[in-house]
């Protein structure tokens, strides 16, 4: 079992956030992790841990698995696009 604490939730909003841009706010967008990772810099690991939480709370949608950092492309969700743009607002 994983502990969810205020580290993770950071990284996982920026996570989103970034995701979200990358998007230009379209929920077809495929986007490649490897593109997204580039200005976020989390390992393999850790990011497959982001990822994986993300697309259980249906934030964003695993479309590929490959690549260097096990996924290949994810596309943010409904959901996500409203829970990005809600922590924009912050």
């Amino acid at each position: 079992m994983m502990l969810i604490g205020s580290d993770f939730n950071k990284k996982c909003e920026k996570l989103l956030l970034e995701t979200e841009q990358i998007s230009e706010q379209s929920c077809d967008a495929s986007i490649s992790v490897e593109e997204l990772n580039e200005n976020l810099g989390f390992d393999r690991n850790e990011l497959r841990s982001y990822l994986e939480y993300l697309n259980d709370r249906k934030l964003i949608e695993l479309l590929s698995i490959g690549g260097p950092l096990l996924y290949g492309h994810i596309r943010i969700t409904k959901k996500g696009l409203q829970k990005a743009l809600s922590l924009r607002d912050k």
